[in-house]
């Protein structure tokens, strides 16, 4: 009975979101409980399964709040746009160096592990060059999803926060176990931009000199700061003493953003009232996800409270070949980019992955074996899913179709997550 009723639950959540009739705080919110209830729990037993999975998902809230706050103050005083700026002065009249500048746009913009914020600074900014370039607008569509997708496997990003929401990780320790994959990942989507540089040639894509000329006058003009010179230097300064540090542990995600963020909140904003106005403007952002984390607490407690997650694993376990078992992962991980472009990340993170949690761990498989060959190609994949906000605001900025982007995008992200698989496959992250 409860591993039917948690296989109809988790059917039931996929239709919700796949017809989008419903965000995922309501469906993650409401119908846990209603099973819960059906299975004869009362309300005090299951506010209990509840706290249990909101004491999971603590620390995930407390980095993301901050996390996003402290690099919404950073774009807001202007850093990233001068970061920008002086890379975009070396750009030359050439279609693999304007690729190589979109991947650099949307590498520094996607700092925050918003999809939308990437998607604001990086369409905007290089649409104008691609068109004057000739590239096709769907190319830097193409670009952001490739990049930001590499990049979303940092500790404070959406992919990341997911995951370890779901499988109990610290989002620093999975990072640092999968980081080869994450550089794997960024190296390849670069030597990416040869084939695609190729291709946009061949579509007629290039400038003549005048036109060139007449952009690079276009980029002389300084960059809109908020703050003095030294003031952004220390925040220059403080990023990257901010991603140094937690690559290499020196401190706690949380810890590291909370202090930094009340750092740069008194240097960039002395004045009480100011700050005050500040900590509203960029806790907007936030709160969504925040709240997003909060019904996963309650998904994820109710699942564990009441045996559901116990019961469908032996379900599966029974009917799951054993030789299958401990290559699960990596089978798994070649199919997610499909998958996920079907009935997006959410119902991977949150469905799939905590009852093949359950199951590979019968066979000896570790929770950050697991969480790497799903968090890989799900980030990856993130653009060009069917069912998420993120991928049609890009192709609104930019006047493309969905059909467009996967024609043009879906052959070369599958592409790179199967490369990325097989290589953590190859260096011992994934067992084949």
């Amino acid at each position: 009975m409860t591993a039917a009723l948690g296989f109809i639950m988790l059917a039931i959540i996929v239709v919700l979101l796949i017809s989008n009739k419903t965000s995922i705080i309501p469906v993650f919110g409401i119908i846990p409980i209603l099973a819960a209830l059906v299975l004869g729990y009362g309300l005090k037993d299951i506010q209990g399964f509840m706290n249990e999975g909101f004491q999971s998902v603590l620390n995930t809230i407390i980095l993301f709040s901050f996390a996003v706050m402290f690099f919404s103050l950073l774009s807001d005083v202007g850093m990233f746009d001068v970061i920008v700026n002086r890379v975009m002065k070396y750009l030359g009249n050439n279609v693999l160096a304007v690729l190589y500048i979109a991947c650099f746009v949307t590498m520094i913009s996607h700092l925050d592990g918003s999809g939308a914020t990437t998607a604001l600074v990086t369409i905007p900014t290089m649409l104008p060059i691609f068109k004057k370039m000739k590239m096709r607008p769907v190319c830097i569509v193409f670009v952001m999803t490739l990049m930001s997708g590499a990049m979303n496997i940092t500790p404070w990003c959406a992919s990341m926060l997911r995951i370890t929401s779901v499988t109990g990780l610290d989002a620093q320790v999975l990072w640092r176990y999968l980081a080869p994959v994450q550089a794997f990942a960024i190296v390849g989507g670069l030597l990416l931009m040869f084939p695609i540089a190729a291709m946009e040639r061949k579509n007629g894509a290039g400038m003549t000199d005048e036109e060139f000329a007449e952009l690079k006058a276009s980029l002389t003009q300084p960059a809109k700061v908020t703050v003095s010179r030294p003031v952004l230097v220390f925040d220059m300064a403080l990023t990257g003493f901010m991603i140094v540090g937690l690559l290499l542990g020196w401190f706690g995600t949380a810890i590291g953003f909370i202090v930094a963020f009340g750092l740069a909140l008194i240097i960039n904003y002395p004045n009480v009232k100011e700050q005050g106005a500040k900590i509203k403007q960029y806790g907007g952002p936030a709160i969504n996800m925040v709240m997003t984390i909060i019904a996963i607490g309650v998904l994820v407690g109710v699942m564990n409270g009441t045996g559901m997650i116990e019961g469908m694993t032996g379900v599966i376990l029974g009917v799951l070949p054993e030789s299958l078992g401990r290559h699960l992962c990596f089978l798994v991980s070649l199919l997610v980019v499909p998958i996920n472009t079907i009935i997006g990340s959410d119902n991977i993170y949150f469905a799939l992955t905590p009852i093949m949690q359950s199951i590979v761990s019968a066979y000896g498989v570790a929770d950050l074996a697991l969480a790497t060959s799903i968090v890989v190609p799900c980030a990856l994949a993130a653009g060009i899913t069917l069912i998420g906000p993120s991928p049609y605001l890009a192709l609104g900025l930019a006047d493309c179709t969905m059909g467009e982007h996967l024609k043009y995008s879906f052959k070369w992200i599958w592409l790179l997550a199967a490369l990325c698989t097989v290589f953590a496959g190859i260096i011992g992250k994934i067992p084949m």
